[in-house]
């Protein structure tokens, strides 16, 4: 950050300021993400794009100040827990004494995904919960590739994962290199034993079909991101049973009966 005019910063509050940035992830040109007194602020290189109408947030674009372009956003940083023997952190983290279980090591950049998210934790612990060592596993909308990383620590040996934005993809790509991971939709990638989409509910609505197409159906299918009035819907549209929900914050996470 050598540059300050080239940088501008946009705080985003408001009850949905979270989702507006994970949309901004995929939709924006986003260099980074602090959060600020109850706020998120978004630090891009061009104006900011128009939200979604539905979005409740509220965006005031910054004064970006000489001494702000020396703030790397890691100074807080800490290992996150996110449930019974599974946490995630960042390589600059050191692992917590004492600790016992699974830890994701996930260097927390621009692309969306790095465990602090509830629908990513909430997903996590659905897999954590269930964990059965599927012999192959697709991740729709992979974000980082966190869900595909827990497959990977787990010892799951195929992994396919994608994902419409292009730098999510890149991350992905250096965090498994092992994996196979598309740019596109769940229609690029081959069928697997286990599949786990963590979207908003409209983007799982949307891609359902080629979600359920590329799942074998051998090992559970784990669906996140849905807002409480958008899971039963989503429920009642997978033809298998629901065996387990978790709920946290305002997202929840449903695992399906293989």
């Amino acid at each position: 950050m050598t540059e300050s005019l080239a940088w501008r910063a946009f705080a985003v509050s408001g009850r949905d300021a979270e989702d507006a940035v994970s949309w901004l992830h995929v939709h924006g040109e986003v260099q980074g993400v602090l959060e600020e007194g109850g706020r998120q602020v978004v630090w891009m290189t061009c104006a900011m794009p128009a939200l979604p109408e539905e979005l409740e947030v509220s965006v005031v674009e910054r004064e970006v100040r000489e001494q702000d372009l020396a703030v790397t956003g890691l100074e807080d940083d800490a290992a996150i827990p996110v449930t019974d023997g599974l946490l995630v952190r960042p390589p600059w983290v050191a692992r917590p004494r004492g600790f016992v279980g699974v830890e994701l090591l996930v260097p927390r950049g621009g692309a969306f995904g790095s465990g602090e998210h509830d629908s990513t934790k909430a997903a996590l612990t659905v897999m954590h919960r269930g964990w059965s060592g599927p012999k192959s596993l697709a991740d729709c909308g992979t974000g980082s590739g966190i869900l595909a990383l827990y497959a990977h620590v787990r010892g799951c040996k195929r992994i396919e994962a994608c994902d419409i934005d292009e730098p999510s993809v890149v991350a992905a790509r250096e965090l498994l290199p092992g994996a196979r991971v598309h740019l596109g939709g769940a229609e690029m990638m081959s069928p697997c034993d286990m599949v786990v989409a963590n979207m908003t509910g409209a983007e799982l609505r949307e891609s359902l079909p080629q979600i359920l197409s590329v799942w074998t159906r051998a090992e559970p299918l784990v669906l996140s991101g849905m807002r409480a009035p958008e899971v039963d819907a989503l429920v009642a549209s997978v033809p298998a049973a629901p065996e387990q929900r978790e709920t946290l914050g305002a997202f929840t996470a449903v695992r399906f009966r293989a």
